[in-house]
């Protein structure tokens, strides 16, 4: 099994199937990406390349923030190398107002990190000032992922260069 959802599932039984889930995913160190309840209803996506299992909760090594059991909703197994890619982000409906970003998540999933507040760091401004905003695949889907965080930063620089002088206002592209 590489996915698990919760769905009807009384709460002792969720957590210990996801606690069997995700120690057999540990122990072969393989890459999860769970949904986290933020707020009812929204959740959003973390992608845990190295975690710590726990009877009730695991954490991420980097900052060794907790997962409740209870609050995570579906957990998959990562397959494959972690890969970085660039995003752009159309703000407030403005075809001309985007932020370009670099991450290892999937654009979708970058997405709702920003819109739901979670995850926002400095460099996202926009969405710590509250702005909305939709995937703008037109401008990043040909450009391909790269293997290191660099490499993507590298071209997340560039790329927003580019699309200043294309005529867009651009925030991010650190």
């Amino acid at each position: 099994m590489s996915e698990l959802v919760r769905t009807n599932q009384d709460d002792q039984t969720w957590r210990k199937q996801l606690h069997t889930f995700i120690k057999s995913a540990s122990v072969r160190h393989q890459p999860l990406l769970i949904e986290y309840l933020y707020e009812d209803p929204l959740t959003v996506p973390q992608r845990l390349y190295r975690y710590d299992v726990f009877d009730d909760y695991l954490t991420r090594l980097r900052d060794d923030f907790e997962f409740g059991y209870d609050l995570i909703t579906a957990c998959s197994r990562i397959a494959g190398r972690r890969t970085y890619g660039v995003y752009v982000i159309e703000l407030d409906g403005n075809s001309n107002h985007v932020y370009v970003g670099q991450t290892w998540y999937m654009p979708e999933e970058r997405l709702r990190q920003h819109l739901t507040g979670y995850a926002v760091f400095h460099a996202a401004r926009p969405f710590k000032r509250g702005a909305g905003g939709k995937l703008r695949p037109d401008l990043y889907e040909h450009l391909p992922r790269y293997a290191t965080q660099q490499q993507a930063e590298a071209k997340e620089a560039s790329w927003a260069l580019e699309l200043r002088k294309a005529g867009y206002r651009v925030e991010g592209g650190h």
